[in-house]
């Protein structure tokens, strides 16, 4: 799988057959919208999806397992960051390509249940927010979730980026870095996960360049 930053919380996940976006809200914040009758959407959030039109020949929004081309998914119910106790209107999606999972948290309250934790556990790239500011997970609580689930390797989402207008500011990326002691934070264009990549070694932050297109 391939793994591609469009700003926000927004992702596409490419395989050799399969293109998936999530949470493609561009359209709203200042950007563009990157679904196509090519892609499958995918939204964590009422949130997030409220007020977006689709152009993706599949969308989908709530929890369940579903086939798409050659990719599985599985999607568990959670709190939202912003949800009253008792209430789930996220959900927290794990894709699985070749034996290896992406996991999209979206912005999940940081008290998330024992089947979310169970799902994301060991997952080999989690997409985690860190922006905050009340509206979703902030350094302090991705870096307690990332504690908890040990992911091969951490990719940030939702902070601030010079263009993009949320609805709620968000924090900069250098506050989740320091937390997390990461020095290395030279962006990349793609994150492709391979077989061989080394699983049992430190979790890795890895910082994805925010495409246009």
């Amino acid at each position: 799988m391939e793994i591609e930053f469009l700003g926000a919380n927004c992702f596409r996940i490419k395989t050799k057959a399969t293109t998936i976006v999530v949470d493609d809200n561009l359209s709203k914040i200042g950007g563009k919208s990157i679904q196509s009758e090519k892609t499958t959407g995918f939204y964590t959030s009422a949130d997030v999806e409220n007020g977006v039109k689709s152009a993706s020949r599949l969308l989908i929004d709530s929890p369940g397992e579903f086939e798409v081309g050659d990719v599985t998914v599985t999607g568990v119910q959670a709190r939202a960051h912003m949800d009253e106790e008792g209430k789930e209107s996220a959900t927290v999606f794990q894709f699985m390509y070749n034996g290896q999972t992406v996991t999209v948290l979206g912005h999940v309250h940081p008290d998330v249940s024992a089947a979310v934790l169970e799902l994301v556990g060991g997952t080999d790239a989690l997409i985690v927010p860190v922006g905050g500011n009340g509206f979703t997970l902030d350094p302090a609580g991705a870096a307690s979730l990332i504690k908890k689930t040990e992911p091969g390797a951490v990719i940030p989402s939702q902070y601030e980026i010079k263009g993009l207008n949320y609805e709620v500011p968000a924090q900069p990326l250098e506050e989740f870095s320091k937390l997390m002691s990461s020095t290395d934070n030279e962006p990349q264009d793609s994150y492709k996960l391979a077989k061989t990549d080394d699983l049992s070694s430190q979790t890795r932050v890895v910082v994805l360049k925010k495409l246009d297109k």
